[in-house]
C-alpha cells in the first residue's frame, strides 16, 4: 500500500502517459467516430510512448454506458448522449486507471442529473480524504450523498493502484450485511486501513441507470501529509 519514492516516480510517469490521451479523446469526439476507433487511438497513443495497456480499454456511449464493465467497445458511432472511456497506461510494471466521462449533443433532464450528481460526488470524495481517515468511511460518506439524491454507486468509491490495477487500500464496504466467517475476518482487517502518505489510489464515484446510460469520473491520487495530490487529469468532456 505504501509506495517507495522510486515507485511513485514510475507511477507519475505512467500517469503522464495516460494524461496525454485526454486531449486526443477531446479532439476525436469532435468527429463522427466509433467506440472501436476511439479505443484504438487511445491504445496507439499509449504504446507509442513506450508503455503498455493497464487493462483492455473500455469505451461505452449512449445506453451502453450504464454498464460498469461493458464489452470493450462496439462499432457504434458516438453521436449523442453520455459515455465514458476507461483506460490506463502501464509503464515499467506500474499502472494507472482513469475514466474520462463525456457528453455529446443534447441530453435530457434525467441524464443531466446523472452527470451533475456524479461530479458532485467526485468533488465531495476528493475534499473528504484526510490522513488517518478509515478508507471505508469515504465510501460511506459519498454513498450517503448519492442516496440523498436518489442514486447509488454499485461499486467501491476507489481502490489502490500500482503493480496491479486493483490493490489495497480498499475504499468500499461489504455489499452484504451478513458475512460468513472468512469474509468477516477479512473485513475486520480492511476496515482498520486508513489513508496514509505515499498511498496511490483511485477515486471513482458513478451513477448508472439501465436503458438510459451512466457517468463515471475517475482519477488517480497520491496521498501526502497535506492531503491527496492528483496525478491524472480526467474531466468531463462536453460538446
Amino acid at each position: 500500500m505504501i509506495k517507495s519514492k522510486k515507485e511513485i516516480k514510475l507511477l507519475k510517469k505512467s500517469a503522464a502517459i495516460t494524461n496525454s490521451c485526454i486531449p486526443l479523446i477531446e479532439k476525436s469526439l469532435k468527429e463522427k467516430i466509433t467506440e472501436k476507433e476511439l479505443a484504438r487511438r487511445i491504445n496507439k497513443n499509449i504504446r507509442n510512448q513506450g508503455a503498455s495497456l493497464s487493462f483492455q480499454t473500455l469505451v461505452a456511449s449512449g445506453k451502453r454506458s450504464y454498464q460498469i464493465h461493458p464489452r470493450p467497445y462496439s462499432a457504434k458511432k458516438i453521436i449523442s448522449g453520455m459515455g465514458y472511456a476507461d483506460f490506463g497506461a502501464c509503464y515499467k510494471g506500474y499502472r494507472t486507471d482513469i475514466t474520462v466521462p463525456f457528453v455529446k449533443g443534447k441530453i435530457g433532464k434525467r441524464e443531466r442529473k446523472i452527470v451533475e450528481v456524479t461530479l458532485h460526488a467526485y468533488k465531495l470524495a476528493v475534499r473528504s480524504v484526510k490522513t488517518g481517515l478509515p478508507c471505508w468511511k469515504l465510501h460511506e460518506k459519498v454513498n450517503r450523498f448519492l442516496k440523498s439524491k436518489g442514486c447509488e454507486c454499485p461499486h467501491t468509491i476507489g481502490h489502490g493502484v500500482g503493480k496491479n490495477i486493483h490493490e489495497l487500500p480498499y475504499i468500499g464496504m461489504p455489499k452484504k450485511k451478513r458475512l460468513n466467517k472468512k469474509r468477516k475476518r477479512r473485513w475486520e482487517k480492511l476496515k482498520k486501513i486508513t489513508f496514509q502518505p505515499r498511498m496511490v489510489f483511485t477515486i471513482e464515484p458513478a451513477v448508472y441507470v439501465k436503458d438510459l446510460g451512466g457517468c463515471r469520473m475517475e482519477n488517480d491520487f497520491l496521498m501526502t501529509k497535506n492531503g491527496p495530490k492528483i496525478l491524472t487529469n480526467s474531466r468531463l468532456i462536453k460538446f
